[in-house]
């Protein structure tokens, strides 16, 4: 008995021995395991940000590769501008040249003939040689003549040589700034070719991490998906505003219309009244007369003309100001299609455009942009396009502030604002500051506005309305 006593306890000690054992492992694979899902949502989160600033990066230097090809085309375009002002000038020169000659050897000509003529006579000696008075009046005359024409043709000969020279010096700047042109395209070119190879391996470094990419132009989509539906709810609640505001101002101007009717019924019936009793007593006068003044009776008096006209007036039509100034608004912008200034106030230029894009080299990533990014490239701030008055002033995920300027019917949002330096219901003029742009620490600090044109819901393309 003692002995079977004996063998249980060990087999229960050795039971809680494995027990606790294996309460252990049970505690050290927890903590393993979620150390490994730290880890793993740790490289997530980096994987995450690694391909938001590819992408970033990706669009910056897409930007760039934009911007130096329009740079490139300008320049090879006043290379080709210089090498046919170049060659005009060069026609020039040998046309001036020949001018020249041509001033030169006939001045010579001249001048042999009059020293062929006079031999080496000097003028007085010419003049005293004359048999007349007459005659020598006439030489005197002949010896001013030629002193001026003599005088012209230096000068002729001072200004065409003149243009000539002013013409080489012209040639030696063109040819200056070619040079200077030829150097900016060898610059342009070797950054265009640095700006590609990032690009290339950019892309390749992107098509590695799909899942990454696609969750971060998902997740982008959706920021922009957000920013449309409140837009399109913002806008939808100023409509209604404006649609009750409408029809309030129409019921009480029909209220008014009413009342006004009332008023001149009863204003027309008391004066049918009153003229009714003016001739009751014009006839009780007439009944008192003696019959011989029957013919001479004085007409009944006739209703006050004043009050005639003023009876007979339509009234004036009743115009709400502020429909008549929203009026005015809409048409004023719409007639600045294309000439209106870009949203910020410093150097910028566009990383974004409007629309449904596929990339080139991801065909599998597809990209809708309800406006357009504008990065900010100098220090400077976003500014109101067009005089208007604020709408909305409102926070939007992935947009930080975002500020709505109404124009009548058409609207400009713009996304991306900090210290905005405004409020709803503010007037703003053209180019009136609207607040400072976030700088983003994930993107290099890079400043990019998002901008976009609407009429009322309908989004439109910024880049058709900017100058």
């Amino acid at each position: 008995m003692k002995r079977f006593l004996f063998i249980l306890l060990a087999m229960i000690s050795v039971c809680i021995m494995f027990a606790d054992k294996a309460q252990r492992n049970i505690k050290q694979e927890k903590l393993q395991a979620s150390k490994e899902i730290k880890l793993t949502t740790k490289k997530i989160e980096s994987n995450k940000q690694k391909t938001k600033e590819q992408i970033n990066r990706l669009n910056q230097i897409t930007a760039e590769i934009t911007e130096n090809t329009i740079a490139l085309e300008h320049i090879k375009s006043s290379i080709d501008s210089i090498d046919t002002s170049m060659v005009h000038l060069n026609d020039s020169i040998i046309v001036l040249e020949q001018r020249l000659d041509m001033l030169r050897n006939n001045y010579k000509k001249v001048l042999r003939s009059i020293r062929a003529t006079r031999y080496s006579t000097s003028n007085i000696a010419f003049v005293f040689s004359a048999k007349s008075f007459a005659n020598a009046f006439r030489r005197i005359r002949y010896l001013r003549q030629f002193s001026s024409w003599q005088n012209g043709k230096s000068q002729e000969l001072k200004t065409a040589m003149e243009e000539i020279n002013d013409t080489k010096q012209l040639l030696v700047t063109l040819h200056s700034s070619k040079a200077s042109s030829l150097k900016q395209i060898t610059e342009v070119q070797q950054s265009l070719k640095n700006n590609e190879k990032q690009q290339s391996q950019i892309i390749a470094d992107l098509k590695k991490e799909r899942t990454e990419l696609e969750a971060y132009v998902k997740q982008k989509q959706n920021e922009i998906k957000q920013l449309d539906n409140r837009l399109n709810k913002l806008i939808a609640q100023q409509q209604a505003a404006e649609k009750k505001r409408r029809e309030e101002a129409a019921k009480k101007r029909k209220e008014e219309e009413k009342k006004r009717k009332e008023a001149e019924k009863k204003r027309k019936k008391e004066q049918e009244r009153l003229l009714a009793e003016q001739k009751k007593k014009e006839a009780k006068k007439q009944d008192n007369k003696p019959k011989q003044n029957q013919d001479n009776t004085p007409s009944v008096q006739k209703e006050d003309k004043n009050e005639d006209i003023a009876y007979n007036q339509p009234e004036p039509p009743i115009i709400d100001p502020e429909t008549e100034a929203l009026n005015k608004l809409t048409g004023r912008f719409e007639d600045n299609k294309g000439k209106l200034s870009y949203p910020l106030s410093g150097k910028c230029r566009v990383v974004s455009t409007f629309g449904r894009q596929r990339h080139k080299d991801l065909p599998n990533i597809e990209t809708n942009n309800i406006g357009i990014e504008i990065e900010l490239l100098s220090d400077g701030n976003a500014r109101s396009v067009f005089e208007g008055v604020v709408s909305a002033v409102v926070n939007i995920p992935g947009y930080n502030t975002v500020i709505m300027v109404r124009h009548g019917s058409y609207l400009t949002v713009y996304g991306n604002i900090v210290s905005p330096l405004v409020k709803m219901g503010d007037k703003v003029t053209t180019n009136q500051s609207l607040g400072n742009i976030y700088a983003d620490p994930s993107n290099n600090n890079r400043k990019i506005l998002h901008f976009e044109v609407r009429k009322e819901t309908q989004k439109l393309n910024p880049q058709h309305w900017l100058k």
